[in-house]
């Protein structure tokens, strides 16, 4: 069985587990048990936004300032506004209690995962991120550092979009505060690796200035290797270094991320190919990664987001567990040493997810896409989704394929394996139009698909066909043609499912 990487991020355990009446030990403990019971190999505890979740030397703790007996218009909170007495408050309270409450316990959030990790032989990780940007808008919301806010001319130049508040790693001082973070992390806590995560943001540098940054990055990276080494000859124990980056090299190189040049340095350990947030990437290039990074000494892991989104401009939902299982074959069968999940918590609302697996089933979902074995004996569907980081915002190095408008289309869509023996497989249509001839649909040159059914879901019409086993590439993606010569037609979704005997 390959590695099963789970980041666990800054945020989501405080929000959703008690830690007052000092059971928050108790609370990480049986946290990490149920992802040890899920088959996680490496967990990755992410300790930072813009504020670390634990009480730092050098960086400020989400508390800090924050007065638990206080009201809601005291200073610490007035970033919420007119939201004062809303939800939103309400739910910060509750997570910079927690963390409070833990602090105040004694628990040192990190390091209680750590511990409770080697209780179950799972590798323990610490994930800092590497430029997180939420609520740029509110410069006065309690999710910003006083770092961020005192320097604003250490801010990206040139943008005006959600990411311009950034850092620009140009500057030699925000190079330092996060290596200041760094060391502390080494310094401090037991963990076997340590993760740089460049897709909290990967917008680094200001506008133009990506190219240069390039240079600026790799000669940091080799600074942090060398404040890793160090630390691993005082321990007498490795610890490797990881970074997660843009699912496609070209997009990573071009925002001056270059983990491919890192890695032929013998920089980095891990490399982590992943989409950022909007969408799980069914066609994520790891056969090219593989092909790059294969004279080298470093694993390769394809990153796995919770949510689903067709285009850019169409509904996002969380994966059902037979996409999620999509996905990750995709990952082991293009060469991916390990699948890596982002965001796949434990406390995911379930009336938010089609199959409701994050409940009773979440271990066992989990358990299920860390192999091709345990994959190809359940359900797994693959849909064509969009590449969410395509360059610097000036830059775009890939467009989304759908939606599509016309009369005779042509799809990629890779399905990872060749389906076991007695499998049966369709395809699902989804068209923007209510009437009109079934357009005509083949595989990779098969005959006209057979028509199985069509209906309504939502505003979009629902047409599933079926799928020969025999028409699927394997060790290639499926080119998916879509045809009605007499009238053109609008595709918003299309997917196709791989079923095994007896499911």
């Amino acid at each position: 069985m390959t590695s099963l990487y789970h980041n666990e991020d800054s945020t989501n355990f405080s929000y959703n587990c008690d830690t007052t009446g000092g059971r928050g030990g108790a609370a990480i403990d049986a946290y990490v048990d149920v992802l040890a019971g899920a088959g996680v190999t490496d967990l990755l505890c992410n300790t930072n936004a813009q504020l670390v979740n634990y009480r730092s030397d050098v960086w400020q703790s989400f508390w800090e300032g924050y007065d638990p007996d206080g009201p809601d218009d005291q200073p610490y909170l007035a970033g919420f506004g007119d939201e004062a007495k809303s939800v939103p408050v309400a739910r910060w309270r509750r997570l910079v209690g927690h963390m409070l409450a833990l602090h105040e316990e004694g628990v040192d959030y990190p390091a209680r995962f750590a511990e409770r990790c080697r209780h179950h032989d799972m590798t323990p990780w610490v994930s800092i991120r590497m430029n997180d940007i939420h609520q740029g808008q509110n410069p006065a919301h309690p999710i910003h550092s006083r770092f961020w806010r005192d320097n604003p001319q250490l801010w990206r130049r040139g943008f005006s979009d959600y990411f311009a508040t950034a850092f620009d790693f140009a500057h030699g001082s925000v190079r330092d505060y996060y290596g200041a973070l760094i060391r502390e992390t080494l310094e401090r806590y037991d963990i076997d690796g340590l993760e740089l995560d460049f897709m909290r943001e990967p917008y680094l540098f200001s506008r133009g200035e990506a190219g240069a940054g390039r240079a600026i990055l790799t000669a940091w990276m080799r600074q942090i290797r060398r404040w890793v080494e160090a630390r691993a000859h005082q321990r007498g124990r490795a610890i490797r270094l990881g970074v997660r980056v843009p699912a496609h090299p070209e997009v990573a190189v071009a925002m001056g991320i270059d983990a491919l040049e890192w890695a032929r340095r013998g920089l980095v350990d891990l490399v982590v190919a992943a989409p950022r947030w909007a969408t799980v990437d069914f066609d994520v290039p790891i056969p090219r990664w593989r092909e790059l990074l294969e004279p080298h000494d470093v694993e390769l892991a394809g990153g796995l987001e919770i949510l689903l989104c067709p285009h850019p401009t169409a509904p996002k939902r969380p994966v059902t567990a037979a996409e999620a299982r999509g996905a990750a074959a995709q990952m082991l069968a293009g060469g991916a040493d390990a699948v890596y999940l982002f965001n796949y918590f434990q406390h995911c609302d379930p009336d938010r997810v089609p199959d409701r697996w994050p409940g009773e089933r979440y271990q066992e979902t989990l358990r299920s896409l860390a192999s091709l074995d345990r994959i190809e004996t359940q359900p797994r569907r693959h849909a064509v989704t969009f590449v969410d980081v395509t360059g610097p915002e000036d830059e775009s190095l890939h467009e989304p394929p759908l939606p599509a408008e016309g009369t005779d289309l042509i799809f990629r869509l890779p399905t990872g394996p060749e389906p076991p023996a007695g499998a049966t497989c369709d395809l699902v249509l989804g068209l923007a139009d209510e009437g009109g001839a079934t357009p005509s649909v083949t595989v990779n040159g098969s005959a006209e698909l057979e028509v199985l059914g069509e209906g309504m879901e939502g505003e979009l019409r629902q047409v599933c066909y079926r799928v020969p086993v025999e028409a699927l590439a394997t060790g290639a993606a499926n080119q998916v043609r879509v045809s009605r010569p007499a009238a053109s037609f609008w595709v918003e979704s299309l997917s196709i499912g791989i079923n095994p005997p007896g499911c």
